[in-house]
Order: structure tokens, then sequence, then C-alpha cells
């Protein structure tokens, strides 16, 4: 393979990852319509005032900082390791960390104000944990509940790094 041939396979699956990802926080952003507010015990989509959006510059700065990790992942592995590819778990590791730290999710003035502890408060990090397990194609309601309550407290409350939630998603792979 040409080095041109391999910029454009890694350019493709880049560009690729990219759709994907802006197609996944919109489908997200329609079933956050249907949780329920404790506080006005009705559903998101029923409040008169929009209760989040996109930040898309903030997702553009994502994709570029997933593109810089992936490809510092390959070039420092070199041939320590037989592949030079990254696992999907590696990748996913990495989707994860850099969404959920660039706060992609916004709430409006009346929810992030809001005193009750709900879903919507944690969307940035829920999206990107469900991207992840997008990339790899599991569905997040086929892992354990428990397992899935552990990750999610580690990853919003404790510090993880790419590297580390690349091995939790390998895990996951393996799991039956």
């Amino acid at each position: 393979m040409t080095q041109q041939e391999a910029e454009d396979i890694t350019n493709s699956f880049f560009e690729k990852l990219e759709k994907g990802i802006i197609t996944k926080y919109r489908q997200y952003l329609v079933n956050v319509k249907n949780i329920i507010c404790k506080l006005q015990n009705k559903t998101i989509y029923s409040i008169s005032k929009k209760v989040c959006h996109i930040d898309y510059s903030a997702l553009s700065s994502v994709f570029y900082e997933i593109k810089r990790d992936i490809l510092f992942l390959i070039k420092r592995r070199g041939t320590l390791i037989d592949s030079l590819k990254p696992s999907l778990g590696k990748i996913a590791g990495i989707i994860a960390y850099r969404l959920a730290k660039f706060h992609i999710i916004h709430l409006q003035e009346g929810c992030a104000s809001c005193f009750e502890l709900c879903t919507v408060k944690k969307l940035n990090q829920l999206f990107a944990l469900r991207c992840a397990w997008d990339y790899m194609g599991i569905q997040c309601h086929f892992v354990p509940a428990d397992i899935r309550k552990e990750l999610f407290y580690s990853f919003s409350y404790r510090h993880v790094n790419q590297e580390t939630l690349g091995l939790v998603f390998d895990t996951f792979k393996e799991l039956p």
C-alpha cells in the first residue's frame, strides 16, 4: 500500500466517523424529547421552551482531537504491537473521552438552573458513552445495568483517560 492510499483510507475513516457521530447526536436529541421532567411532570418535548442544544463548534473541535489522538496512538505504537490498527475499544475510548470532555450539549437556562437531579443534566456523559458503544456495535441495554452505572459513575466523577476507557471498551467487546 502506498502512502497516498493509506492517507486516503485514513481520511475516509475520519469522514465517516464524523458524519456518524453528528447523526447520532441528532438522533439522541430526538430521544431526549421523551424524557419526563420530574419538576413539571411532563415530557421534555411538551415543555414550551427548548431544553438543550448542540454546540457544533465544540463538536468540530472534538473531531480534530479524536483524529489527533488516533493518529498519535498509531504512531506511538510503532512496532511494539503486531497490528498498527487500534482496536475498536481503543477508538471507542478516545471517542467517549473527547465527546464528554468538550461539553457539546448545553442546557437552556430553565433546565440548567433546575434543582432536580435528572437525566438531562448528564447528557454529555450519556451521549459520549452511547456513541462509544454504538461505534463498537454494542447496544447499551445489553450491557448489564450495574456495569453501565459503575462506568457512568467512574466516567463522570473519577479521573479516567482514553487509554483506560479503551481497555474497558475492549472488555465489553468480549462479553457474550
